[in-house]
C-alpha cells in the first residue's frame, strides 16, 4: 500500500478516535482494519457507543474540521469516507482506500 494512503488510514483513526474520546461519552470505542474490496487496498472502521449527532447540524453550525479534515484525507488518496451517526446510538466513520 502506497505510504500517503497508510498515512491516511493512521490519521483518520486518530481523529475518530479523538472525536470519540472528547465528544461522545462513549464507553467502548472499536477500531478494525481489514482488506479492501478482492484484496487491494484496506477499510478502517472506527466505532464508538456514545452520544452520537446528527452530521448535518455539525456542518450547519461550523464545528466540523474533523469532519472536514478527514474527508480531505480520504479523497486526497483517492478513498471514500463515510459517517454514520445519530443521537443516542454512537458514531461509525468508514474509511475505504483503494491500495495501490
Amino acid at each position: 500500500m502506497p505510504s500517503a494512503q497508510e498515512a491516511a488510514l493512521l490519521r483518520v483513526a486518530q481523529e475518530a478516535l479523538h472525536n470519540a474520546l472528547r465528544h461522545s461519552g462513549a464507553t467502548a470505542v472499536r477500531v478494525e482494519l481489514h482488506p479492501g474490496r478482492a484484496g487491494r487496498g484496506a477499510v478502517l472502521t472506527v466505532t464508538d457507543d456514545g452520544a452520537g449527532f446528527v452530521p448535518d447540524d455539525v456542518r450547519r453550525a461550523g464545528r466540523h474540521l474533523g469532519l472536514v479534515s478527514m474527508r480531505d484525507r480520504a479523497a486526497g488518496v483517492g478513498g471514500t469516507l463515510r459517517i454514520e451517526s445519530a443521537p443516542g446510538r454512537g458514531t461509525v466513520v468508514v474509511l475505504e482506500v483503494p491500495g495501490g
